[in-house]
């Protein structure tokens, strides 16, 4: 049996991560994304830093090789003489460095090997200038730059080649370097994340144990406390608010069955008194015996109201169904068309032109509506009609009775209630049940003067 003791929580609740846990896991997800992408950016940038070091570093030997070129006495260039310091650099550390001079007809000027081949062959000289790539020769790859310079009004190219070996060795220097950084802010990163993790957590869980420790607080004797609101984070306020409107409407149905006991009490408290007083004192007279038996079945009534007053205040008692309601008037006006021939009162039932099908519970419609009818036939003179109007919008139940005073039309539906100066007996338990069959199929019930002056009570099957 669920729930039972001794047995086993169920698997899915034991499944059921805490918010703590959550958190932590979403913080310990978006870390670990951060940290690979983190990590992915330093790749890519180590890969590229490479390439933008070497190129840089060509582009400061090719100014190096302008500023050596050699000229002959018609100003052209015949060749490279580099200083000594740029020469021992070039010597020491670029000895697999190719640079090709190339004037404006395309013929190469100066080069520092014997070897006088374009190191671009394959591409126009207009095309070369800014180029920057890796370009296979002599069964090696080369980072080739191409830079333009105009001598004495002449332009020449220069074709600066450099093997990729040197990139190799830049990113040999770079990887530990990069490696390292990363691995100290990694760790600080995970520490700094740690500590802000565990401080997020806690705040967030705060405004929870308060509300955990306000709602503990709530009880049958203390249905008024309430969580508190204004210290709630956003996202939690709606909840407690939610919770406290369930608090509120619990507060008023405690009081209003309060209520309801106690004036249960009252009502069925005289009568009994009385009772017991004539078994006591002894049916003298037919009269005693006639008077024993109407308290009786006025207690019996009150009995049998409050028991349907109980049942139809649980909505899941209810079983609707699709129904005509003009089936169920039937009923009710051949139920009680003794006592409205007792009491000299007509009952009359308009049915509407078209058939009409409702929701509902059959049996909370047969007491809506015999509690309607049964109120106007009370409340009628000898003599009268009663009308039962029935359309797809509602029903309508009119008297020829003395009618509410518009001030009382609202008070009509509470429990135990009855007109000041009423002389007529009765539980004041009817209308109340009218209005609690209404509410829970969710129907409106209103109270308004007849055509006639008396009382006109309509319920509307859509509100």
């Amino acid at each position: 049996m669920p729930g039972a003791p001794g047995k086993p929580a169920p698997a899915a609740s034991r499944r059921t991560a805490s918010l703590a846990l959550r958190l932590a896991l979403g913080f310990a997800l978006a870390f670990g994304s951060t940290a690979l992408l983190v990590v992915g950016v330093q790749a890519v940038l180590a890969e590229r830093f490479g390439h933008l070091v070497t190129r840089m570093s060509m582009e400061g030997q090719a100014e190096e090789i302008f500023d050596g070129l050699v000229l002959d006495a018609e100003k052209r260039v015949v060749g490279v003489q580099l200083d000594h310091g740029d020469a021992v650099g070039f010597d020491d550390f670029f000895a697999n460095l190719k640079f090709r001079v190339l004037d404006g007809a395309g013929q190469v000027v100066a080069s520092n090997e014997v070897d006088r081949r374009s190191l671009l062959a394959d591409r126009a000289l207009s095309a070369q200038p800014g180029f920057f790539g890796v370009v296979p020769f002599d069964g090696g790859d080369f980072f080739v730059a191409a830079s333009e310079r105009k001598v004495h009004g002449r332009p020449y190219v220069l074709q600066l080649a450099r093997s990729d070996r040197f990139e190799l060795l830049a990113r040999e220097a770079l990887t530990p370097a990069i490696t390292e950084t990363v691995l100290l802010l990694g760790t600080l990163s995970v520490l700094i994340f740690a500590l802000a993790g565990a401080l997020a957590v806690r705040s967030v869980l705060r405004p929870i144990r308060v509300a955990e420790q306000a709602a503990r607080s709530v009880g049958g004797r203390n249905l008024a406390a309430r969580l508190p609101e204004d210290p709630m984070p956003a996202e939690i306020r709606p909840l407690v608010q939610a919770f406290n409107g369930v608090l509120q409407r619990l507060e008023r149905s405690f009081q209003e069955q309060e209520r309801f006991i106690a004036n249960a009490a009252h009502e069925l408290k005289t009568p009994l008194a009385l009772a017991r007083a004539r078994v006591e004192t002894g049916l003298g007279s037919e009269e005693d015996r006639a008077r024993l038996l109407q308290d009786l079945d006025t207690m019996g009534r009150q009995v049998q109201q409050l028991l349907q007053l109980a049942q139809v205040a649980d909505a899941q008692a209810m079983r609707p169904t699709p129904l005509r309601p003009t089936e169920v008037a039937r009923e009710v006006l051949d139920h009680l068309a003794f006592k409205a021939h007792r009491a000299d009162v007509t009952l009359h039932l308009e049915e509407p032109a078209q058939d009409v099908l409702i929701n509902a519970d059959a049996g909370a419609l047969f007491v809506l509506l015999k509690n309607l009818v049964e109120n106007a036939i009370d409340f009628s003179p000898p003599g009268a009609d009663v009308k039962v109007l029935l359309s797809s919008t509602g029903v309508s139940v009119e008297d020829r009775g003395p009618g509410i005073p518009p001030e009382l039309r609202l008070q009509v539906f509470e429990r135990f209630w009855r007109a000041p100066g009423q002389a007529r007996t009765g539980s004041g338990l009817g209308l109340a049940l009218v209005s609690e069959i209404a509410l829970v199929h969710g129907w409106t019930v209103a109270c308004a003067q007849g055509s006639g002056g008396g009382a006109l009570f309509t319920v509307y099957w859509r509100p």
